[in-house]
């Protein structure tokens, strides 16, 4: 099992953080995705958090259809945090309490990313510019992609200050049949 732990010390100068979790078969189901706020705290002078999730298929509680309440940590504002992408963008309960965090902390904010699909961060989920012709995505996780969208409209959308560019990148409509999977998707 790994754990995020809380950083003693803080990187007082950090303006720019990438942080890629490979999710495989040593990555343990109950990781919690909010223990990276512990970085953030340690950065305040973070200006852009990317971090992306490459996994194999979704191994975490999933937020749809949970109608227990979201985890919030002690408030700790992000003040210089005006930036954040998060790539491979899931339904797991604890990366929503995450980014819910981010959106609700970071008074900066002014642009959010969230990439549903396995990380193109392609404004149209697309990763080439032949149709047909992208990533490919297996039904599973083309099911996920549909998730985690119904978790942002439930629980991230209403809370985006007017001041904050929200992205959500999709799959690519032109080379997934992403209309078949999404109606599939609502009805699990």
């Amino acid at each position: 099992m790994i754990s995020t732990p809380t950083l003693p010390s803080k990187f007082v100068h950090l303006k720019y953080l990438r942080f890629t979790l490979h999710e495989d078969e040593a990555i343990s189901p109950a990781y919690d995705y909010l223990s990276l706020v512990s970085f953030l705290e340690a950065s305040p002078c973070l200006e852009t958090f990317i971090f992306q999730v490459i996994q194999q298929g979704m191994k975490h509680d999933s937020i749809i259809g949970d109608s227990s309440h979201l985890r919030q940590l002690p408030e700790h504002r992000h003040d210089k945090l005006k930036s954040v992408a998060i790539g491979g963008f899931c339904s797991a309960k604890s990366l929503v309490e995450l980014t819910c965090h981010i959106v609700e902390n970071a008074t900066s904010l002014e642009f959010l990313l969230l990439d549903t699909t396995q990380g193109s961060f392609s404004s149209d989920g697309c990763s080439v510019d032949k149709p047909g012709k992208c990533v490919a995505m297996g039904r599973d996780i083309l099911l996920e992609a549909c998730r985690a969208r119904l978790a942002i409209r439930t629980h991230i959308e209403g809370i985006i200050p007017s001041r904050v560019k929200l992205d959500v990148v999709e799959p690519c409509s032109r080379c997934h049949d992403v209309q078949y999977i999404d109606k599939v998707s609502i009805a699990v």
